[in-house]
């Protein structure tokens, strides 16, 4: 949305968060809390704005034949904390030392997108990287990759100052990296963000200040609305645990943003001072499956995965507990997007393809050659005794409660299957539950980290587990081949062991390599039939999101990917 006339600057904004950051320290994190706490005061290389255009901040590239990409940084970039002009050497520095170090020793989960596969020798092999001036660098990629600047790999890519890295790469010491004081207080980000750090109340509130040395507002060709941004004196996000009391912080006006649950959209939508924004988005609701040696085994297998998928209805889910603001999820893409393909996706949980004979009958025959078998209506293990796991949701959020206690009783009535709900805090889930560890002797090509240590048999997370509701999947819309390390065995976010049948990954390869755009939409069409029939995890949703916003808070909008340009935000 364009204003008329430049708004002035004005008010602190302020909105609800029902969890708090993990870190400040964008390299160790993985959540989407952190990540905006971070990016309010770090913009990255550019953004994507709804209609898939190109909007550069930090940087632009050029490239003549979509496989070498030249970087090209803006010349008013300034670090923070003296460590001056923002140059390529940074950036080289950052990929070769940190991103695509073997083996990972900072931890960063996203390491697995520097590096390629060799299709003949199965090694990984670091992309080429190399400076070409004071502010451009070249990335040479293995194969051509049309959609390389729409890949998360530099959409929004931060980078550190090199005079901080390398006090720690030389002896890759990841302690001393997570605990640098500068990086834990942002004190590096001068004026390449909107905001600067001020406070975090840690489970409280953290606040930024608008930063009056923007880079943006010294660019000349850029919207006239960015040239005054940022528009609010001072962000704070409040941690508001509890929903009833958030939402009723949105009521009164003691906050100017929160999310909505669907069930309460409607009371909201009735009052004069809240106007309700409801947007597609790209994260998926699933049931995740444990496949480690501390989940239950039968998950490993993909005819137990499948039966289970006739176990829970999703037009339930859809209408009743998202109360309409949603879709139907049966693979890793949107209806909506372009890359999916009705002709080629099994659907689970729907019509003729739900229901408790439909389920037990598979289940059975799935688990033939297993200890487990049917004893009446309950599947029993070897001691004759009821099949009993546990589904982990956030403690805070009572919608992903209500759809835990759903799925208990589809598991019961449908499978036979009892089902105990258990609710855990984000932040404990994931240091928990989430994150794996690498045993003494694993193989240190393993990619992610914390976030998929080594093979399912070994590398375990501290607690166990059998499945969880509470963590949604980015399925990438834009770039659909960014899913890829979901799939993968020893992907970047695969912390529930799946192991897959068939080689997805080489489709997403082969997709992402290809200048034809009809051969691109068939590859990944098959991809996500494959990923649909295998069902490495049981799609349930893609949820709408639903934001209450304050009636003065002004240029947001209602498009796919709304917030690209939320530094330009403002009262009226």
């Amino acid at each position: 949305m364009e204003a008329t006339t430049m708004p002035d600057v004005q008010g602190q904004y302020v909105s609800a968060s029902s969890v708090d950051a993990q870190s400040l320290n964008w390299l160790t994190i993985a959540d989407s809390t952190s990540g905006s706490y971070i990016t309010a005061t770090l913009d990255g290389t550019w953004a994507v704005k709804p209609n898939r255009e190109i909007f550069p901040l930090w940087a632009d590239y050029e490239t003549d034949d979509g496989r070498v990409y030249e970087i090209q940084l803006r010349e008013n970039l300034e670090w923070g904390a003296g460590y001056g002009q923002m140059t390529a050497e940074d950036w080289v520095y950052m990929i070769k030392n940190v991103f695509q170090a073997q083996p990972n020793w900072s931890g960063y989960p996203n390491s697995g997108d520097w590096f390629r596969v060799n299709p003949e020798s199965g090694e990984r092999e670091p992309i080429p990287v190399e400076q070409t001036g004071t502010r451009t660098f070249e990335i040479r990629l293995f194969e051509v990759d049309p959609a390389f600047p729409f890949k998360p790999v530099l959409w929004r890519q931060q980078c550190i100052p090199k005079g901080i890295l390398e006090k720690y790469v030389p002896n890759k010491d990841t302690e001393g990296l997570k605990q640098d004081e500068e990086l834990n207080t942002l004190a590096y980000t001068g004026n390449l963000g909107p905001y600067t750090y001020e406070t975090w109340e840690r489970s409280a509130r953290y606040t930024i200040t608008r930063n009056e040395d923007y880079y943006l507002t010294e660019v000349d060709a850029v919207p006239e609305r960015f040239r005054n941004a940022p528009y609010f004196s001072q962000s704070t996000t409040r941690v508001i645990k509890e929903e009833s009391t958030r939402l009723g912080a949105l009521e009164s006006g003691e906050v100017d943003a929160a999310g909505i649950p669907p069930d309460k959209a409607t009371r909201f939508e009735n009052l004069s001072n809240v106007d309700v924004n409801v947007t597609p988005q790209p994260f998926v609701r699933n049931i995740v499956y444990n496949m480690r040696a501390n989940g239950w085994t039968p998950f490993r297998s993909k005819t137990v995965r499948q039966a289970l998928a006739f176990a829970v209805d999703k037009e339930t889910i859809v209408e009743n507990i998202l109360r309409g603001y949603g879709q139907v999820a049966q693979t890793m893409q949107p209806r909506w997007s372009d890359w999916y393909d009705d002709s080629r996706v099994t659907e689970f949980g729907v019509g003729d393809r739900y229901g408790p004979e439909k389920t037990r009958s598979r289940l059975e025959s799935a688990l033939s050659d297993t200890e487990y078998a049917y004893d009446g209506d309950r599947l029993v293990n070897g001691a004759g005794e009821q099949v009993t796991l546990s589904i982990y949701y956030d403690s805070g959020q009572p919608t992903e409660g209500t759809m835990a206690e759903f799925i208990a009783r589809e598991f019961d009535e449908n499978a036979g299957i009892a089902v105990q709900p258990q609710a855990v805090s984000s932040s404990t889930f994931q240091s928990n539950y989430v994150q794996t560890s690498a045993p003494d002797g694993a193989d240190p090509e393993w990619t992610a980290g914390t976030f998929n240590g080594g093979p399912r048999d070994v590398a375990t997370s501290a607690e166990p587990w059998d499945m969880s509701v509470n963590l949604q999947f980015n399925t990438y819309p834009f770039t659909p081949a960014s899913s890829k390390g979901f799939f993968e065995q020893r992907g970047g976010i695969n912390y529930y062991g799946y192991y897959p049948d068939e080689d997805i990954g080489a489709l997403y390869e082969e997709a992402t390599a290809t200048t034809d755009e009809s051969r691109r939409r068939e590859l990944f069409g098959e991809a996500f039939g494959l990923i649909s029939e295998e069902q490495p995890f049981s799609f349930l949703a893609m949820p709408s999101s639903v934001t209450g916003y304050a009636t003065d808070v002004q240029g947001y909008d209602q498009k796919f990917n709304a917030g690209w340009d939320s530094q330009t935000w403002y009262f009226r």
